[in-house]
């Protein structure tokens, strides 16, 4: 059936319904971590399936860790590749629940049990393990410290009780764990050992084993001298998970360049550290690293030579083909008539048609996010009666040729020339690029340094830098976010461990205070910056500020944090700048930008 033959009732209709709905389809262009794609069309990216499900076998039968780099281009679908490997985990996983019932026959593959972590690539070094951790946890289900606390504790130490009337010694259990795990492992066991034998502790252990920052006398309580946010005290937890989950693990790490968008070339270079030592010292994983292609050199060049030795061969994604895209377009108006109650229209490409599409993909060479804005540009304008198919059709070439959606020309980038000016090659794509903004502490504390650094440089500022800053209380290691040095005073910035900006800090943002209370009153540091969510209250968190003014209150939502992510590589936010004029109060007021003229639109 073609358009035409369509009744002028049933386009009215159809229309009607996508006039009336609050989300037009295509309106997410851009692939979301957090949010699932409801479309996948898998041919252009099978080749890349094949490849991870090998490697997946293989580290399932050899338990050594993989590392495969998938590069694409901006909108070929880097973070929509997550997705697609997660719903066909949860494929996976109802066909093993299946076959625990029944017979393998002898001819299938041998049944491999994996679980794929999405991990949004943080932009500087701040906490990578425990960011990586808590993705692990958070991915994987609040049942995996049960799974794995279960199997070492009651199968393996000993804890399983004798009878009803007979306990498990909790220190008997915990020195059959120290002998398997010796050493920078021994709190990790005392905590697991807790978390399963101990309901009084459980509570206060699984605090510590989610990496929650305890006081002293809470660790005391625990036995416990170290906090899980520490690097090696995090492997370790890694470590204890993978050798006791039977399955393989995959970590997707997107937008591997954020480091170098951030914060440059040192950022990058301890981000990839990171990466080493998850591939050298944990079992069972198959790393993902998923990269911009244009950027992908760079990252090379950075990286050291065993990290580079141990890579699989880089893996690209394809864009789609004509039939893709129809396919594509199809399967996403099914999923919007579906959700609207509404039987599809016969012919499958209303309110557009092949014509349209076949222009759309030479517009766009297959690119997917931008043939997808396209598409939306496109069902707008018939939608809003702007113009008819067939009025659109006439025009249709024009249209294409004005759309906002940008040519995906590859980008060459001449590595023999200098350094500095390949890097302003880079920072231009960089800045180019639409990615998913993460607000989140990581995201948040980076943004704000890079700002730092930007308007200092700008205004001829003599300073130094440091994310992840570490100093000792005590006998302990603390780490706040970052360091800025400025004429011989010494500021620390530090963001309190929370998942949303658009929520109180609560606790976390008391003791995100203390941290840098801590390290004023030890000398560490002569000043301070916190930044929290808007309304963040409570009478010791008031008080602490209150009585220490030093420490200096940055409140923002997560809209404000958003804006402030992008000012980090374009021209700073209003907040931006407040948070600089801290460290350098004589910069003078904000100035908005110049607003873009509709020359520069068009």
């Amino acid at each position: 059936m073609s358009y035409s033959e369509l009744s002028e009732d049933e386009k009215e209709m159809y229309l009607e319904v996508l006039r009336e709905s609050p989300i037009m389809p295509f309106s997410t262009y851009v692939s979301r971590g957090d949010i699932r794609d409801p479309v996948d069309v898998a041919r252009p990216r099978s080749y890349i399936d094949r490849e991870v499900f090998r490697l997946v076998r293989q580290t399932y039968r050899d338990r050594s860790s993989r590392l495969l780099p998938i590069l694409g281009s901006a909108g070929t679908g880097k973070t929509h590749a997550y997705h697609s490997f997660k719903d066909k985990e949860i494929e996976n996983r109802k066909k093993l629940e299946e076959e625990e019932t029944e017979e393998l026959e002898a001819t299938q593959l041998e049944p491999v049990d994996w679980s794929i972590i999405y991990v949004p690539s943080p932009p500087a070094s701040i906490r990578v393990l425990l960011h990586v951790y808590t993705c692990i946890i958070e991915s994987v289900g609040p049942e995996l410290l049960d799974i794995v606390s279960e199997k070492l504790v009651k199968e393996k130490w000993g804890g399983k009780k004798g009878g009803i009337f007979q306990k498990a010694n909790i220190d008997e259990v915990i020195q059959k764990g120290l002998r398997e795990f010796p050493g920078v492992f021994a709190d990790c066991v005392k905590a697991l050992v807790t978390y399963q034998l101990d309901k009084n502790r459980k509570a206060l252990a699984e605090r510590w084993l989610l990496g929650e920052d305890l006081e002293p006398e809470e660790l005391n309580e625990l036995g416990i001298n170290s906090v899980l946010e520490d690097d090696d005290i995090c492997l370790a937890m890694i470590k204890i998970i993978t050798n006791n989950l039977d399955r393989v693990l995959i970590l997707y790490f997107d937008e591997l360049e954020s480091p170098y968008r951030m914060l440059g070339e040192n950022a990058e270079r301890k981000f990839l550290e990171v990466l080493k030592r998850l591939y050298n010292e944990v079992k069972g994983l198959v790393i993902i690293i998923a990269v911009l292609k244009e950027i992908w050199p760079r990252i090379l060049e950075i990286a050291d030579p065993p990290l580079r030795s141990r890579m699989e061969p880089e893996q690209e994604l394809k864009p789609f083909s004509l039939n893709d895209l129809k396919i594509f377009y199809s399967k996403t108006m099914e999923v919007f008539w579906d959700e609207n109650n509404l039987n599809p229209p016969l012919y499958p490409l209303f309110p557009l048609n092949e014509k349209l599409l076949e222009m759309i993909y030479e517009k766009t060479n297959g690119n997917p996010r931008n043939s997808i804005k396209l598409c939306k540009r496109f069902i707008d304008m018939v939608v809003m009666d702007e113009m008819s198919v067939e009025e659109l059709m006439d025009a249709g070439v024009e249209i294409v040729a004005t759309a906002k959606a940008p040519e995906p020309k590859e980008e060459e980038i001449d590595f023999s020339k200098p350094r500095d000016t390949v890097k302003r090659k880079i920072e231009e794509i960089l800045a180019e690029e639409e990615y998913a903004i993460e607000v989140n502490p990581q995201s948040v504390a980076g943004a704000a340094l890079k700002n730092i650094i930007k308007i200092g440089e700008e205004k001829g500022k003599s300073f130094k830098t440091e994310m992840e800053y570490k100093f000792m209380k005590g006998k302990r290691s603390q780490t706040i976010a970052a360091l800025v040095e400025v004429e011989g005073k010494k500021w620390g910035m530090e963001i309190p461990s929370i998942k949303t900006f658009d929520r109180s800090a609560g606790v976390a943002g008391y003791y995100a205070v203390k941290r840098l209370k801590d390290a004023i009153n030890d000398g560490v540091l002569d000043a301070a910056i916190v930044i929290v969510p808007e309304g963040t209250g409570g009478a010791k968190y008031e008080m602490m500020l209150e009585n220490n003014p030093e420490i200096k209150r940055i409140e923002i939502n997560n809209q404000i944090g958003e804006q402030l992510i992008e000012s980090a590589l374009k021209y700073p936010s209003e907040k931006a700048w407040e948070i600089a004029k801290i460290v350098f109060p004589d910069i003078g007021d904000y100035v908005p930008p110049e607003p873009e003229s509709e020359e520069s639109e068009d």
